[in-house]
């Protein structure tokens, strides 16, 4: 860990998108997160897959730091500006 800049965790099986978020990844990131702050490291810790306005909160809480989002901001009706506000104001002040 010592030797990391960056931790991904997809949290979909890779391989094309729109997939739904796995929800039992949440443990994962957790787990990584504790690891990284047990060991008072700088990594910062991103996800991939299933991201949108019901799961950002869940992952950031988790202890995420960077979300990847495709679907939910390019399939999305809205315009991509307000698709990503909108995925940003679902996190709130977390």
């Amino acid at each position: 860990l010592p030797d990391l800049d960056q931790i991904l965790i997809m949290t979909v099986n890779p391989g094309f998108g729109g997939q739904t978020f796995i929800p039992t990844m949440i443990n994962k990131i957790k787990r990584t997160r504790t690891l990284i702050d047990n060991q008072d490291l700088n990594i910062e810790l991103e996800v991939d897959g299933g991201i949108n306005e019901l799961t950002a909160q869940t992952v950031v809480k988790a202890g995420a730091q960077i979300l990847v989002a495709g679907s939910a901001i390019y399939n999305s009706e809205t315009k991509v500006a307000e698709a990503i506000a909108r995925i940003r104001g679902s996190i709130g002040d977390i």
